[in-house]
C-alpha cells in the first residue's frame, strides 16, 4: 500500500519476475530469481505466478473463452488439456455463459473478472494483483475483492497492490511503501 510512484508496481514487477533486482537476492521456492535468463524468467511467471492488472491486458481479438486459454497454450498444453481449465476458470468467476464474448463486449467488471479467470486457468500458487477495483464501479470491486478472497481461502497467496485504506483493511497484512521505500508492516 502506498501513494502513487511509491514502488508498489516496481515491487510487483520484481516478484512477478518482470523486472530483476539490482541488489541483493531474490529467492522463489529455492529458485534465485535474479540469475535466471529471460526464458528462465517466462517459466516461473508462466508455472508459478498470475498476474491481474489494472487494464486487465485482454486481447481485443480474442474471446473471454480464447483469452482464459492463451496461457495455457504457451505452457504447451493440449486443447483436449486446455478445456475444463478454461470451462472451470470461467465458471468459477461466474461467466460461463459469455465465453464467447470479445472483451468491447463486457462491461469493466466481467472483463476483470475474464483477467481473474485467466490467471485461475493456470493454478498458480502466487496472484498478483495491481489496483483491482480501480477501474470498477463500488459494488463489482466488492465482487472482485470477494473472488480473490475466495482464491486466497483455497491456499493461494495473494498480493494485493492498492493506495485505498478500504481495500487494504481487508487484508491479513498492509505493507506499506513511501518514496521507493519500505515503511514497515502494520
Amino acid at each position: 500500500m502506498g501513494p502513487s510512484g511509491s514502488g508498489k508496481s516496481t515491487l510487483m514487477n520484481i516478484i512477478g519476475c518482470l523486472d530483476i533486482v539490482d541488489k541483493g537476492i531474490y529467492d522463489l521456492d529455492g529458485q534465485a530469481i535474479n540469475v535466471l535468463k529471460d526464458s528462465g524468467l517466462a517459466e516461473i511467471r508462466n508455472q508459478k505466478i498470475g498476474f491481474v492488472f489494472q487494464s486487465f491486458n485482454l486481447l481485443p481479438r480474442l474471446s473471454a473463452y480464447e483469452n482464459v486459454e492463451l496461457p495455457l497454450i504457451y505452457r504447451g498444453m493440449s486443447k483436449k488439456e486446455r478445456a475444463p481449465l478454461v470451462l472451470h476458470a470461467l465458471k468459477s468467476v461466474d461467466l460461463l455463459d459469455r465465453k464467447k464474448h470479445f472483451p468491447s463486449e463486457l462491461y469493466g467488471g466481467q472483463q476483470q473478472r475474464v483477467a481473474i479467470a485467466r490467471t485461475l486457468a493456470g493454478n498458480p500458487a502466487i496472484i498478483l494483483v495491481d489496483e483491482p477495483t480501480g477501474a470498477l464501479v463500488s459494488k463489482t470491486g466488492v465482487e472482485i475483492l470477494n473472488i480473490l478472497k475466495s482464491l486466497h481461502a483455497q491456499g493461494r497467496t495473494i498480493i494485493l497492490i492498492t493506495h485505498d485504506t478500504l481495500i487494504a483493511k481487508q487484508a491479513k497484512w498492509i505493507v506499506r511503501f513511501r518514496d521507493g521505500r519500505f515503511q514497515g508492516e502494520v
